[in-house]
Protein backbone atom coordinates (compact mmCIF):
# COMPACT_ATOMS: atom_id res chain seq x y z
CA UNK A 1 0.00 0.00 0.00
CA UNK A 2 1.07 3.43 -0.75
CA UNK A 3 1.61 5.79 2.19
CA UNK A 4 0.61 8.94 0.38
CA UNK A 5 -3.03 7.88 0.13
CA UNK A 6 -5.20 10.37 1.90
CA UNK A 7 -7.38 9.28 4.71
CA UNK A 8 -11.03 9.51 3.73
CA UNK A 9 -12.07 12.31 6.11
CA UNK A 10 -14.17 15.41 5.56
CA UNK A 11 -12.38 18.68 5.91
CA UNK A 12 -15.51 20.29 7.48
CA UNK A 13 -17.55 18.46 10.12
CA UNK A 14 -20.90 18.89 8.38
CA UNK A 15 -22.88 16.81 10.88
CA UNK A 16 -21.75 18.91 13.83
CA UNK A 17 -22.42 22.16 11.98
CA UNK A 18 -25.97 21.01 11.08
CA UNK A 19 -26.63 19.89 14.66
CA UNK A 20 -25.48 23.22 16.10
CA UNK A 21 -27.51 25.14 13.50
CA UNK A 22 -30.62 23.08 14.33
CA UNK A 23 -30.20 23.64 18.07
CA UNK A 24 -29.65 27.38 17.56
CA UNK A 25 -32.71 27.65 15.28
CA UNK A 26 -34.84 25.76 17.80
CA UNK A 27 -33.73 28.00 20.67
CA UNK A 28 -34.22 31.14 18.54
CA UNK A 29 -37.70 30.02 17.44
CA UNK A 30 -38.66 29.29 21.04
CA UNK A 31 -37.40 32.70 22.15
CA UNK A 32 -39.38 34.46 19.40
CA UNK A 33 -42.51 32.51 20.34
CA UNK A 34 -42.03 33.45 24.02
CA UNK A 35 -41.65 37.15 23.18
CA UNK A 36 -44.71 37.03 20.92
CA UNK A 37 -46.76 35.30 23.63
CA UNK A 38 -45.73 37.91 26.21
CA UNK A 39 -46.65 40.75 23.83
CA UNK A 40 -50.02 39.12 23.20
CA UNK A 41 -50.65 38.84 26.94
CA UNK A 42 -49.92 42.56 27.31
CA UNK A 43 -52.22 43.44 24.37
CA UNK A 44 -55.05 41.36 25.83
CA UNK A 45 -54.46 42.96 29.24
CA UNK A 46 -54.76 46.45 27.76
CA UNK A 47 -57.94 45.43 25.89
CA UNK A 48 -59.36 43.97 29.10
CA UNK A 49 -58.69 47.26 30.95
CA UNK A 50 -60.45 49.22 28.19
CA UNK A 51 -63.46 46.90 28.29
CA UNK A 52 -63.64 47.11 32.09
CA UNK A 53 -63.61 50.93 31.87
CA UNK A 54 -66.40 50.81 29.27
CA UNK A 55 -68.40 48.40 31.43
CA UNK A 56 -68.04 50.66 34.45
CA UNK A 57 -69.13 53.68 32.40
CA UNK A 58 -72.16 51.81 31.07
CA UNK A 59 -73.08 50.59 34.57
CA UNK A 60 -72.83 54.14 35.92
CA UNK A 61 -74.92 55.49 33.05
CA UNK A 62 -77.49 52.74 33.60
CA UNK A 63 -77.69 53.56 37.30
CA UNK A 64 -78.21 57.26 36.53
CA UNK A 65 -80.93 56.49 33.99
CA UNK A 66 -82.65 54.03 36.34
CA UNK A 67 -82.71 56.57 39.16
CA UNK A 68 -84.04 59.23 36.80
CA UNK A 69 -86.78 56.89 35.56
CA UNK A 70 -87.82 56.02 39.10
CA UNK A 71 -87.78 59.70 40.03
CA UNK A 72 -89.92 60.70 37.03
CA UNK A 73 -92.35 57.81 37.47
CA UNK A 74 -93.19 58.51 41.08
CA UNK A 75 -96.73 59.62 41.85
CA UNK A 76 -95.54 62.95 43.19
CA UNK A 77 -93.52 63.73 40.07
CA UNK A 78 -96.43 62.82 37.80
CA UNK A 79 -98.84 64.96 39.84
CA UNK A 80 -96.41 67.89 39.78
CA UNK A 81 -95.91 67.53 36.03
CA UNK A 82 -99.65 67.42 35.48
CA UNK A 83 -100.19 70.55 37.55
CA UNK A 84 -97.49 72.41 35.58
CA UNK A 85 -98.84 71.45 32.17
CA UNK A 86 -102.18 72.98 31.26
CA UNK A 87 -103.11 70.34 28.71
CA UNK A 88 -101.90 67.09 30.18
CA UNK A 89 -102.07 64.10 27.90
CA UNK A 90 -103.55 61.98 30.69
CA UNK A 91 -105.42 62.61 33.90
CA UNK A 92 -104.40 61.03 37.19
CA UNK A 93 -107.42 59.15 38.44
CA UNK A 94 -107.24 56.92 41.49
CA UNK A 95 -108.04 53.28 40.79
CA UNK A 96 -111.22 52.16 42.47
CA UNK A 97 -111.30 48.94 44.47
CA UNK A 98 -114.02 47.60 42.21
CA UNK A 99 -111.68 47.78 39.22
CA UNK A 100 -108.86 45.77 40.81
CA UNK A 101 -108.81 42.06 40.03
CA UNK A 102 -107.07 39.88 42.59
CA UNK A 103 -106.00 36.39 41.63
CA UNK A 104 -105.24 33.67 44.13
CA UNK A 105 -103.94 30.16 43.75
CA UNK A 106 -106.58 27.50 43.51
CA UNK A 107 -106.79 25.45 46.68
CA UNK A 108 -107.45 21.74 46.10
CA UNK A 109 -109.67 19.83 48.44
CA UNK A 110 -108.24 16.59 49.86
CA UNK A 111 -110.79 14.56 47.91
CA UNK A 112 -109.74 16.14 44.62
CA UNK A 113 -106.61 14.67 43.14
CA UNK A 114 -103.92 17.07 42.10
CA UNK A 115 -103.06 14.85 39.17
CA UNK A 116 -105.25 15.59 36.22
CA UNK A 117 -105.35 13.75 32.95
CA UNK A 118 -104.76 15.79 29.85
CA UNK A 119 -105.53 14.49 26.44
CA UNK A 120 -105.03 15.92 23.02
CA UNK A 121 -107.20 13.89 20.66
CA UNK A 122 -106.01 13.92 17.09
CA UNK A 123 -108.63 14.50 14.41
CA UNK A 124 -109.27 11.50 12.15
CA UNK A 125 -107.47 11.56 8.86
Amino acid sequence: MSSNRRKNANLLPVAKILLVAFVLLTIGGGALYYVNAKNEVHRYGQRKKELERELLAVATKDEVVTSRISKLCSYEALRKRQSLEREAFAKLVPVADTLVVRLSDRVFSPAESQLRHVSNPQPPR
